[in-house]
């Protein structure tokens, strides 16, 4: 094989390589509500940048359980004729700390967050949040994350939550799976608890190919939703779906996404 044709072969393989990694990701949604003939659109745009390249798991929208990658986010939000925004960020040292701090506003009303964490090991991660409300007191919060590799990419993720005086905690887990083929599932599914008040969660989402994905979710409150995503290309996906409640019919939410992975 001459030069002229090993280059642009390997130029082609390097594309398709870098073209599963990405760096930041961004999402506008819109969110129109129907509830007994009243509509109300909700807009949302946010983005979060990494550091550095976070390689996908096979669908362009899967990647580790545990995120050990820098980064900053930032979100704006409006509904009810209200704005809202947050901004955030992660910083991961190489001797295993973790810090981390957000601050979000909602209408009148702001939130700030700052957060020491520990990685214990790859696969294991322990996090302390302080959160202070405006105008109310510092409450506390603390989580572990652990990853438990399967075959391959495969894996089984659990994390744990609770504060400091014991009135919520939470158990959450998610179950990603290679079905062969370029076809993939994820599972996942939480519990809670706040002051004596249960409820729970699942969703699952069936991958017909690395662009290609449906899904649904459903809760206690008889919540459920389902959706459909695709990706036209490495770069730009389009979700679409439809909300409702089992128990209350003239409540509908129709949601579109505009997402970009690059």
């Amino acid at each position: 094989m001459t030069l002229k044709y090993v280059l642009p072969l390997i130029a082609l393989t390097a594309t398709a390589v870098s073209a599963q990694e990405y760096q930041l990701f961004t999402e506008l949604r819109a969110d129109q509500v129907r509830v007994s003939g009243d509509n109300e659109t909700l807009w949302s745009l946010n983005g979060t940048y990494f550091l550095d390249k976070k390689q996908a798991l096979g669908p362009l929208d899967q990647f580790e359980y545990i995120n050990k990658v820098s980064n900053v986010s930032a979100s704006f939000a409006r509904a009810y004729d209200d704005n809202s925004y947050g901004i955030g960020g992660e910083y991961f040292a190489q001797n295993g700390l973790v810090v981390s701090a957000s601050h979000q506003r909602f209408g009148d009303f702001d939130v700030s967050s700052v957060g020491l964490g520990y990685l214990v090991s790859e696969n294991f991660i322990v996090r302390a949040v302080a959160i202070k409300p405006e105008g109310e007191d510092t409450s506390f919060q603390f989580s572990a994350s652990y990853n438990h590799q399967l075959q391959g990419n495969d894996y089984l993720g659990f994390t744990a939550s609770v504060d400091d005086e014991f009135d919520f905690f939470s158990i959450s887990g998610k179950y990603f799976a290679s079905l062969g083929g370029d076809r993939f599932i994820t599972f996942g599914a939480t519990i809670a608890d706040n002051d004596g008040s249960n409820s729970w969660a699942a969703e699952a989402d069936y991958y017909f190919s690395k662009m290609t994905s449906v899904g649904v979710s459903y809760d206690k409150a008889d919540n459920y939703r389902v959706h459909a995503k695709h990706f036209f290309n490495q770069n730009w996906a389009l979700d679409a779906g439809f909300g409702s409640n089992a128990d209350n019919s003239s409540v509908k939410v129709y949601s579109l996404s505009v997402i970009g992975q690059f």
